[in-house]
């Protein structure tokens, strides 16, 4: 499986290999314009009227995937921006969005709303474009409220990525391992695995170094929520239901589950996984599918004989199990403390027991109790 095949960097797994484009051509000046000034519009209240003057635009003049890319995050961060600008939200996004929206999304393959695909691996711009690209060399391109919260609650999701990119190649390598019976090359690659998910849960709860749980429940996290019932007027489409912005439409965890044989049979968790792929680009998803598919690392790992193989296998699992663990923690700090009764996460699920099920779920498949 070559990584590039399915859009994927070895440097930067799911992020762009190319750094997203900060400007649209100047057709698309009026998203543009107002995709900048969405913290002022909410602020002022203003801004329902300003999408509402919008001039139709076509998506149909976007000329590259980094272009549509580009447009699905300015279309989607004002139909979120209109639709929860007030409580209770909007019911209906109006025809001069709407339409270029579900024709965009239609085209992407991907609902009308946003998801990590846009406010996270298309949302970032270098500093300094000379110097590598990490948390400390990027800005967001797109916020609702502004402020360091918001802007370092994308930022440091997309330092999960970039903290797990490494192991995306390594699962490539190993199921290649598995195909040919190399166990020795087998337990490098996943004792190598081991340390990246290890990266990868650090990279996790730097979360909490820049964004604050209050600001986030309060401020940013309304505008990530999902849609329930909401038109998109001049379509023809019913109206949509649909999951807001969620950690579980991240393509990199679902890889480590896949390139691990890790399972998720309960239909808590299955469902809304297999729900949050429709959010991924294509090419991600297709990755997905093939990992799913490819050849088992953990039934190479359970074959007698290889004690080694075995534990590197089972300390894989127990740092994806950990690093559940800690999304279990994190949730509870940012969203459960400030609930009443059931907490919904913003990809409107039920989360703390979906959570804990998936924790059980990878905990179970270790060869090794």
């Amino acid at each position: 499986m070559a990584l590039g095949d399915y859009d994927i960097s070895e440097e930067r797994g799911f992020l762009p290999a190319v750094d997203p484009l900060d400007a649209l051509p100047p057709y698309f000046e009026p998203w543009e314009a107002a995709a900048r000034d969405i913290g002022a519009l909410l602020m002022t209240g203003r801004l329902r009227e300003t999408v509402a003057a919008l001039p139709e635009l076509s998506p149909e003049r976007l000329a590259t995937p980094a272009e549509r890319e580009r447009a699905m995050l300015l279309l989607t961060g004002l139909a979120g921006a209109h639709v929860h600008a007030s409580d209770p939200p909007a019911t209906s996004v109006p025809a001069v969005l709407a339409r270029p929206l579900h024709r965009l999304a239609t085209a992407l393959d991907r609902p009308p709303i946003i998801a990590h695909a846009s406010i996270v691996l298309a949302n970032w711009r270098r500093l300094d474009p000379a110097r590598p690209l990490g948390t400390d060399n990027i800005d967001t391109q797109l916020t609702f409220l502004g402020g360091v919260d918001e802007k370092w609650f994308y930022l440091a999701t997309a330092g999960v990525e970039l903290a797990g990119a490494p192991g995306l190649k390594l699962l490539t390598e190993a199921q290649g391992a598995a195909a040919e019976n190399d166990a020795e090359r087998l337990t490098t690659c996943l004792e190598s695995l081991r340390e990246v998910l290890d990266r990868t849960t650090r990279a996790f709860l730097d979360i909490e170094r820049w964004c604050d749980p209050h600001v986030f429940y309060h401020r940013v996290r309304r505008f990530l929520s999902g849609w329930s019932g909401v038109t998109l007027e001049g379509t023809g489409t019913p109206p949509l239901t649909l999951a807001g912005g969620s950690a579980a439409q991240s393509s990199l965890i679902q890889a480590f589950d896949a390139g691990l044989g890790i399972t998720h049979d309960d239909p808590l968790t299955a469902d809304f996984l297999g729900l949050m792929r429709r959010s991924m680009p294509r090419a991600h998803r297709r990755f997905l599918r093939e990992l799913d598919t490819g050849p088992s690392v953990r039934a190479r790992a359970s074959a007698a004989g290889h004690p080694a193989l075995t534990e590197a296998y089972d300390a894989a699992v127990r740092a994806l199990t950990e690093l559940r663990g800690q999304h279990i923690g994190l949730t509870g700090r940012y969203i459960t403390r400030f609930e009443r009764g059931a907490g919904k996460g913003t990809g409107g699920s039920d989360f703390v027991p979906l959570l804990r099920r998936a924790r059980e779920e990878t905990a179970a498949r270790r060869l090794r109790r």
